[in-house]
C-alpha cells in the first residue's frame, strides 16, 4: 500500500498526453514554419498532423513507457527536410532552446545523427536529407515486486490483438540469479 501513493503521483505527473504536449510545445517554432518533422519512440512514430488529429499514430507514440520494473523515457526528433549546410546550422542553433526546455523536464539529448541521400560514405553538404536528435530520461525504478507474465497472460495479449498462438516456450530469470532480473524475457512462439 505504501507504493500506491507513489504510483498515483507518477500517473498524474507523467501521462501520455502531458509528455507529448511538452514535446510538441518545445517544437512549436519549427512546426509553425511547416518543417517536415517525425517524432519517434520505441513503440511508434508520429507527425504533427497525427498530434492534431489524435489518431492511432498519436496514441502509439509513447516517449515514456512502463518496462516492467522500470519507467523509461526515450524518443527522437527527426527533421526530414534539411536543405543544405546553412539549414543544418540554422536548425542546430534553434534547437538549443529546445534542449534547454526539455532539460528542465529531465530530458537529455544523448545523440545526433545527420543523414545524406548517399549514406554515410562521404559527407556532402548539398546532399543532406535528415537530422535526428535523440533524447532520454533517467530510468525510474518501480519499488514493488514485479510480476512476470505467465503463459495465460501472454495468450490474452495475443488474443486481444487477434494473433493466434500455437505454442509457447517461455524463459524467465531464476529468482536465485537476481542479476538476471534486469534482462529480457525470451518467448518463442
Amino acid at each position: 500500500m505504501k507504493y500506491l501513493k507513489y504510483f498515483n503521483r507518477l500517473n498524474e505527473n507523467h501521462t501520455h498526453e502531458n509528455d507529448v504536449d511538452l514535446i510538441i510545445d518545445t517544437m512549436r517554432d519549427f512546426l509553425d514554419d511547416d518543417r517536415n518533422i517525425l517524432f519517434k519512440s520505441s513503440v511508434g512514430d508520429m507527425r504533427y498532423q497525427d498530434y492534431i488529429d489524435k489518431n492511432s499514430n498519436y496514441k502509439l507514440f509513447k516517449p515514456i513507457i512502463n518496462a516492467g520494473h522500470l519507467i523509461r523515457g526515450q524518443f527522437s526528433i527527426v527533421f526530414q527536410d534539411i536543405k543544405d549546410y546553412s539549414d543544418f546550422l540554422s536548425v542546430s542553433n534553434q534547437m538549443q532552446s529546445v534542449f534547454g526546455r526539455l532539460k528542465d523536464e529531465d530530458w537529455t539529448m544523448y545523440d545526433m545523427k545527420i543523414g545524406t541521400t548517399q549514406g554515410d560514405v562521404k559527407f556532402q553538404t548539398n546532399l543532406l536529407t535528415f537530422l535526428s536528435f535523440y533524447f532520454s530520461k533517467p530510468d525510474q525504478k518501480i519499488e514493488e515486486d514485479f510480476k512476470w507474465p505467465d503463459e495465460k497472460d501472454l495468450k490474452e495479449i495475443f488474443e486481444k490483438y487477434g494473433l493466434i498462438n500455437l505454442y509457447f516456450d517461455y524463459y524467465r530469470p531464476s529468482k536465485h540469479l537476481p542479476h538476471l532480473h534486469d534482462g529480457p524475457i525470451e518467448v518463442t512462439i
